[in-house]
C-alpha cells in the first residue's frame, strides 16, 4: 500500500514536470534546439544579455502587482459604461488596449481587456461587429506596446543589444533613432486602427456594467516601481539595483507575485542566447544570414516573416547578431507579432481566451481574427517598409 502511494506520488511529480515543459511550445522547441546546439558546439555565454533577463523579470513582478490593484478593470469598466453605440464601444476598447499595452505589455493587456469585452458584448445581436471588435484588440496591443523599449520583451532585448556600439555600426543606438522608428509606426498604426473602427456598425447600445474601485495605495507603490524599472531600461539606474529593489519589496509586500512570473519566457531567452552563441561559430551560416539581411528592408522583412513561423521573440534574437540595422529589426518584430497564431505569445493567448470564453462562437471569432490580423500584417508591412526606407 505504501509502495503504491509512493508510485502515485512519483507519477504526479513526473506528470507536473512534463506539463510544465509542454505548456509553452516556443519554450519547448528552444529547449530542444539549445540542448542539440550545446551537444555539438559547447556551452557559451557570449551572447547572454543579463540586462534583458533581470529587467524582464522585474517588469513581470511589477505588472503582476498592477493586475491585483484593480486599476485595469476600473479603466475598462469606466470606458464601457460611457459607450452608447457599438462603434463607440469598439473604439473605446481598441484605444484602451492600445494605450495600456504601452506600459503593461501585450499579455496582461489581452488577459485583462479581451475577457471583459467578451463578457459585456455577449448580448449584442450584431455578432459581426463584436467579432471585429475582439479581433482589433490583437493589433492594438502589438502596435501600442511597440512605442517604448520596455513595452514588450523583444523591444527590450533589441534596445539593449543595439546599445552596444559594436552591434550597431560602431555607434550605440540612440533614443532618437529608436523613437523615430517606433514613434512613426505607433502614430500611423493608431490612425489605421481608428479607420478600422469606422467599419463597425453605429448601432445604439445599452450596457449595464458596475465600475469597481481600485486600490490607490497599491497602485501608487507599483507606479513607483514601474518608474524605477523604466529608469533602469534607459540607463539612469543600474538594472541589477533596480531589479533587486523590486524583488525585495515584492518579496516582503506581495511574495505570491513570484508565482506569476513567466519563467518559460525567461528561460526561452536563455536558450536562444545559447543557440545564437553556437550559430555564430558556423561561419558559412552566419555569412549567408549577414549577406541575406544586408539592407534595412531585408532585415525588416526577414524579421517580420520569420516571426510568423517561430514567434517575434525568437526571430529578433536569432537575426539581430547578424545585422546592424536596429530599427528595421525592431519594427519587423513589432509587426511580426501580428499574423499567425504562433507569431507571438499575445496572439496565442487571445485565441485561448476566445476558446475559453466564447466556446459556441469560436469559429466566428477565429474567422475575423484571421481576416483582421492578416489585413493589418499586410498594411503594416507596407508602412514599415516606407519607414525603414526613409530612416535608412
Amino acid at each position: 500500500m505504501e509502495h503504491s502511494a509512493t508510485h502515485n506520488e512519483s507519477k504526479k511529480i513526473w506528470s507536473a514536470i512534463m506539463n510544465w515543459f509542454l505548456v509553452d511550445k516556443v519554450f519547448l522547441v528552444s529547449f530542444i534546439i539549445a540542448i542539440i546546439a550545446i551537444s555539438f558546439g559547447g556551452f557559451t555565454t557570449r551572447f547572454f544579455n543579463y540586462h534583458v533577463i533581470v529587467t524582464v523579470a522585474g517588469l513581470m513582478l511589477v505588472i503582476g502587482g498592477f493586475k491585483e490593484t484593480g486599476l485595469l478593470q476600473f479603466l475598462g469598466q469606466t470606458l464601457v459604461k460611457r459607450s452608447t453605440t457599438t462603434r463607440q464601444l469598439v473604439r473605446a476598447t481598441t484605444l484602451l488596449t492600445f494605450f495600456l499595452a504601452i506600459f503593461f505589455t501585450n499579455d496582461l493587456t489581452i488577459l485583462t481587456i479581451l475577457p471583459l469585452y467578451l463578457a459585456i458584448t455577449r448580448e449584442i445581436k450584431n455578432r459581426k461587429s463584436v467579432y471585429i471588435g475582439a479581433a482589433l484588440i490583437v493589433p492594438a496591443c502589438h502596435i501600442g506596446s511597440g512605442l517604448l523599449p520596455q513595452g514588450n520583451p523583444h523591444n527590450l532585448y533589441l534596445y539593449s543589444f543595439y546599445k552596444v556600439a559594436a552591434n550597431h555600426n560602431g555607434a550605440a543606438l540612440t533614443n532618437l533613432e529608436f523613437f523615430k522608428g517606433t514613434g512613426a509606426l505607433w502614430l500611423l498604426g493608431l490612425l489605421i486602427l481608428m479607420i478600422a473602427c469606422q467599419f463597425i456598425d453605429n448601432e445604439p447600445l445599452v450596457i449595464k456594467t458596475h465600475v469597481t474601485k481600485f486600490n490607490k495605495l497599491e497602485t501608487s507603490i507599483f507606479v513607483v516601481l514601474m518608474l524605477l524599472m523604466a529608469a533602469s531600461v534607459f540607463g539612469y539606474i543600474n538594472f541589477y539595483l533596480a531589479g533587486a529593489i523590486v524583488a525585495v519589496i515584492v518579496l516582503f509586500y506581495r511574495p505570491h507575485l513570484f508565482k506569476g512570473v513567466d519563467y518559460h519566457l525567461l528561460l526561452t531567452f536563455v536558450f536562444f542566447f545559447l543557440i545564437v552563441g553556437n550559430i555564430a561559430n558556423i561561419h558559412a551560416l552566419t555569412d549567408f544570414i549577414s549577406q541575406t539581411l544586408v539592407g534595412p528592408q531585408a532585415a525588416f522583412l526577414g524579421t517580420a516573416i520569420l516571426s510568423q513561423v517561430i514567434s517575434n521573440i525568437a526571430s529578433p534574437i536569432l537575426i539581430s547578431p547578424f545585422t546592424p540595422h536596429a530599427v528595421p529589426v525592431i519594427l519587423g518584430a513589432d509587426i511580426g507579432g501580428i499574423g499567425t497564431i504562433v507569431s507571438s505569445m499575445a496572439t496565442l493567448i487571445a485565441y485561448k481566451v476566445i476558446r475559453m470564453n466564447a466556446r459556441g462562437e469560436t469559429r466566428g471569432f477565429v474567422k475575423y481574427f484571421s481576416i483582421v490580423n492578416a489585413s493589418f500584417f499586410a498594411i503594416l508591412i507596407v508602412i514599415g517598409l516606407i519607414i525603414v526606407t526613409i530612416i535608412g
